[in-house]
This record gives C-alpha cells, structure tokens and sequence, in this order.
C-alpha cells in the first residue's frame, strides 16, 4: 500500500527506544549494529562518568525490573463508563479505575509534560497496605489476573515485613509510578508526595534520583492531628511528610522559578504604619503612589494589636489621600524597588514584617512564599493563618467528611479536602493528577475550590479496584471495591459543593463542573495487539492465522474509539458526537477535527468514503476490517484523503 496511510499505534510510547534514538543523535559513534555500546559512551564522557563499582545513591533489589517496567510499553487502553459517570457531555473531570502503573503509561500520548499539579497519597507501607510486583513482561495480563478480571480469582495482598524485602516490595511499586508521573509533569509543575515515617527517607532517596536533587523544593510539615497520643512508645507521631519536586526548578540561566506563591488573601489587612524617619533601609512612596488594597476609610491602627500606627491613615478610592509620605520596610533592596517601580510596578502595602506585594505591569504578582510547617490550629500562639479563613484540617476531619458524605467510616485517616485545598492554591494547575486517588479528596478538594474562587481546574482521579476488606462496613453497605467508594464520593461531594452554591442566587453554580467521565482500564480492542512480549516466532504465526480480523468483535464502538484517541494523542474529555455523513454512521470529535467510522461489519461505498473526505476532517479514521480486504477501495480513499490534504489513518 502507498506510503500515506498511517496505522494506530499498537503500544503506548516506547521510552526504551526513544531515549537510545537521542543518545544516537548526539553521539552517533556509540551506536555498533543497532545498540548502545556503553563503553564508547563512558570513554566520550569520561571525567563525568562515575566508577560502577563505587556509587552514591539508593538502590535495592529488584530496582532493574522497576526500571524496566516503567519502560515497557502496554498494549491496555481505557474503556468509557457512562453509566457510572456524572454529566459526561459536559465535564471535564476524569475518574479511571485500574492499576495506576498502567494508566500512567496510557495517559503519556496527550498529557506528557501537560500537568502543573501533581497529588498523591501512595501506601505508607505500615505491613497492611496492598503492594504487588509489577510485570514488565505482561503488564496488562498481570493486572487482569491480580484483579480477578482474568480467571475470577483475585491475588491481591498485603505487604507484611514478615514476608521478607519490605521496603524493596514498596521501593519497586513506587519507582515506575513515579518515573512515568515525572514524565506528565509541565516544566513549571510540581509534585506532592504524602507520607508517613516508616518511608519518607527512602521516599526522598528514590525522588532525587527520578526528579533531581536540584529540583527539590520543600518537604512540608502537615499537623495530621492535634489529638494526644499514648499508645506509641516513646514519642507520638503527629504529623506527616509532603514532599514537594518540581519538573524542572531552574530556567536556562540557571536562576530558580518560584513555583510555588501563596495567595493567602484577596484584601490584606493590615493597614500601613507611618513613621516620620526615613531609614536607609526603606523606600517613601508619595501621597497616591501607592497603590492600597483597603477599603475606603480611617485606618488608626493595624488589625493586628501589635501594630499602632503613628497617625492615621485616609484610604479613598483605594489610595492613600493623606499629605505625608508613607515609608515602610520591603524585602526587597532599594535598588530593586526603584527598578520595579521604574517598569510599571505598583505595591500593595501589608504590614511591618512583610510591607509590599508587588504587581508587576504585566499583571503578575509577587506573592509570599507558603511556610513549610502546615498547622492545623493558627489560633495557638506562634501560629499563623494559611489561605483559608478556616485551618487546614486532621485526619480526624478527613473522617468526619468523608462519613457526613457516605454515612459510613469506611476509610482509616482519609485526608481533609481542605489539604488539598491549600496544595492545590499554591500553584495555578489547569489539571490536578491524583493517581492514587483513595476515597476522592483530591477531586473533591479540586470541586470545592473552584466554588471557592471560581476557578475552573479539572481533576484526573486513578484508583486500582482493590476489593473491601469482607468484615468492614464498606462491604456489609455494598461497597465491594475501593475505586466504588472513591466514585461515590465524588458524586456525593459535587452533589453538595452545587447544592450550597445554588443557594447563593449568584449564577456561579451555574458554571460549575462537578461531574467527570468514568473509564475503566481494559485490554485492547484490537485483536492483532493482543500479543505477548514473550511470545515465540511459531506462537506470533500462529497467532496472526487466527486472527485475521483486527478489532475484536466483542468491543463497542466507542471503546474502539476511545483506544484510537488515546493513541493518537487526544485527551480523555474531547467532544465527540455521532453523525450521519451519506448514510454512514460517523464518530465526529472536536466539531469535526478527526472523523471515525468504526463499523467492521458494513463497509463503506467510495462515494461514501468520497462524502467523509469532503467533510474536510484532520484526521480520518477507518477501521481496518471496514475495508474487508478491498485494497482498491482502501487505495482510493489514500489517493482522495492525498488530494485534500486528510491525514488518514486505520486500526
């Protein structure tokens, strides 16, 4: 056939392959018969290359296949779940049930370096959490068989330090979800990793070698509980790790991004102090220069009763109107004050310890930077306010939110949405990626600030469907599988955030999404995909005589072509309607962009294929078995789709 037609990718991205395709592109010397001669490279690089035999760093047993199966591709695609999604027309918010390894993999077409915000709250690996070997070989197969979607009979199990390899076990699961997690993240993104004690230094071993030690940006604080604790010996654990990395924290003259800003308040309180001095330390603004974030009025003293002002101020229309000069202290130096003020930069005037808020003349603004103990309680002494009127909350809370939800505990320590709250209003993500997404509180705390701000952030939740332990009262209220719960949250949580916002008479609910699109992760829908890494060349013919057809018939349309999107590039929350175009049932998405005809079973006239064409689409997509076997029609629709500039392709 001519080489214009183009067929869907079997597998997810190759890394393995792409990343020796760059090193030959750099060092072509070092490619001998198609492989990577490792030693030509050392010799190239060789005062920058470490001795094998004497290296720094974390390593452990079974990190190889870890490495490996973080880079070996899947042939698993996602299945649409309307019937268990919420406004699926019109949400942009994803929920996947399947094993998180595996999604990650399928999600690298779209959404490689298209994420600013990363969430996750992995097993801390207490001896009860569920952690199992990943099959580089046969990834999609093992999840099906762990799951007891392949032979009924589930395998899941707990990682107990009895079984021996412990933190190997665990170091093993986390290596390739993170690997892949890196790969998603936006050069200006970042990554929140939650956990406990009995890992977090393995943990920030194992991110500084995924992400960079130079990428390292906090290892947050979170107060969990305020409760006191006796029944640890010793000392009560209170609090837990949020590891914070960036994609990449350095810009290309090596200066560091500020990545994370707390946007703590919309209106400071604090009214400027006055002092007739002017220090060699601080700047004078004169009589309207300075632009006030205060409502009109006197202002005597500060809202803090620490600060007395010397003489009152006057705010009118925002500005200062008094006949005297305010000074303050910035952080700044003078000399960068003058320069900012010289570009357009105006301030906002705060109080004694932290005096301006710059805004620059682009719009940008200067913002604090989020202090790394996260407190629960800012009315004790020494304790200050973070963004929320009300403290990030416990586990405790967590608890209380999740059962005023559900009617039920059935979560151990879920996290507070208002958490993820803060996390999440430290950076500006479009996107908020929560691969172990638990009972939901990440989506839920995605929903419930954008009610808060009006923001419109869309959240992608992954949860494995891990079944409910026989004796717990999730199960004895029908919740036979984790991912259950989690979707049920969402639902209830969305439900809530839109009632109390409808109350509010303001049109604002109207604009919010409190839906999302369930998927959950199958094997592919094409027949002549389904084939084993290691399968062996009398087993690959054999395979191919049996399977002559390309997509299975079993598999809906839409599943076929959710597969085919995935492949090629598009997201998980495209538009997409069914047309009729010359009496052939047509997939249209993004308003005609890319046309499918998923239809094996009757194949399509040329003068139909002619009328697709003239719809003028992107792409068009014809499955393969549609043509049943008419090379000449096939050939003709090549040569149409050449003549109009369509870019075709065929699964």
């Amino acid at each position: 056939m001519p080489d214009q037609i183009n067929e869907v990718p079997a597998t997810t991205p190759n890394f393995t392959t792409e990343a020796a395709a760059k090193l030959a592109e750099l060092f072509p010397e070092i490619v001998a018969d198609g492989k990577v001669n490792l030693d030509a490279l050392r010799a190239l690089i060789d005062e920058d290359a470490e001795n094998p035999r004497e290296r720094f760093g974390l390593t452990w047993p079974g990190k190889t296949q870890a490495i490996r199966a973080a880079q070996t591709p899947t042939t698993a695609t996602l299945a649409p779940d309307k019937d268990n999604s919420v406004n699926w027309d019109t949400t942009q918010n994803v929920f996947i049930e399947g094993d998180n390894l595996e999604v990650l993999k399928v999600l690298q077409k779209h959404y490689y370096g298209q994420i600013k915000m990363i969430y996750i709250d992995p097993p801390y690996n207490t001896g009860n959490d569920f952690v199992y070997s990943d099959d580089y070989a046969d990834p999609i197969g093992s999840y099906l068989e762990i799951t007891g979607q392949a032979d009924g009979e589930g395998k899941l199990s707990t990682n107990s330090e009895s079984a021996g390899r412990f933190h190997s076990n665990w170091l093993n699961m986390m290596y390739p979800r993170l690997k892949l997690a890196r790969n998603l993240l936006h050069e200006d993104g970042v990554i929140f990793i939650n956990i406990g004690e009995k890992e977090q230094a393995h943990l920030q071993q194992l991110c500084n070698q995924i992400f960079g030690e130079t990428n390292f940006i906090a290892d947050f604080i979170w107060e969990k509980s305020q409760h006191f604790g006796r029944q640890k010996t010793n000392s009560y654990s209170n609090y837990d790790h949020i590891f914070c990395y960036g994609r990449k924290l350095h810009d290309g003259r090596g200066n560091k991004k500020e990545l994370l800003v707390e946007y703590s308040k919309t209106e400071f309180e604090d009214a400027p102090l006055y002092n007739a001095s002017n220090p060699e330390n601080t700047l004078l603004f004169r009589a309207g220069s300075t632009k006030f974030n205060l409502p009109d009025g006197i202002y005597d003293c500060s809202t803090d009763e620490k600060y007395e002002l010397n003489c009152p101020v006057v705010v009118e229309n925002g500005h200062n109107s008094n006949d005297f000069e305010l000074t303050f202290r910035s952080r700044w130096s003078r000399d960068k004050v003058l320069e900012e003020t010289a570009k357009g930069t105006t301030f906002w005037v705060k109080s004694r310890n932290f005096a301006i808020r710059a805004i620059y003349a682009d719009g940008k603004v200067s913002n604090e930077s989020p202090k790394q103990i996260i407190f629960t309680n800012p009315s004790a002494p020494n304790r200050t306010k973070n963004r929320f009127q009300v403290p990030v909350g416990t586990n405790e809370e967590g608890s209380s939110q999740l059962k005023e939800l559900l009617g039920g505990e059935y979560f151990s320590y879920p996290k507070p949405s208002t958490l993820i709250e803060y996390l999440v209003s430290l950076t500006t993500p479009e996107i908020v990626l929560d691969f172990f997404a638990g009972s939901g509180t990440t989506a839920h705390a995605v929903m419930a600030l954008n009610a808060e701000d009006g923001g419109n952030r869309r959240c992608i939740s992954v949860q494995l469907p891990e079944p409910t332990p026989e004796d717990s009262v999730a199960r004895e209220q029908g919740f036979e599988l984790i991912s259950e719960i989690t979707r049920e949250r969402i639902r209830r949580a969305g439900t809530k955030i839109l009632t109390n916002e409808a109350k509010k008479l303001d049109g604002r609910a109207d604009a919010l999404d409190v839906g999302f699109r369930a998927y959950r992760l199958v094997d592919t829908n094409f027949a002549k995909w389904e084939l084993e890494s290691g399968i062996t060349e009398d087993g690959l013919q054999q395979a191919l005589n049996l399977r002559a057809d390309s997509s299975s018939d079993d598999a809906a349309p839409d599943w076929k072509l959710t597969e085919i999107l995935l492949k090629l590039g598009f997201s998980l929350s495209e538009t997409i309607n069914e047309i009729q175009v010359s009496g052939l049932e047509v997939f249209s998405v993004e308003g005609g962009l890319l046309l499918a005809y998923m239809n094996e079973h009757v194949p399509p006239t040329l003068e139909q294929l002619r009328a697709l064409v003239a719809q003028q689409p992107a792409k068009l997509v014809v499955l393969e078995d549609a043509f049943h076997g008419n090379d000449e029609l096939k050939t003709n629709l090549v040569q149409e789709c050449r003549t109009h500039g369509v870019d075709l392709w065929t699964a």
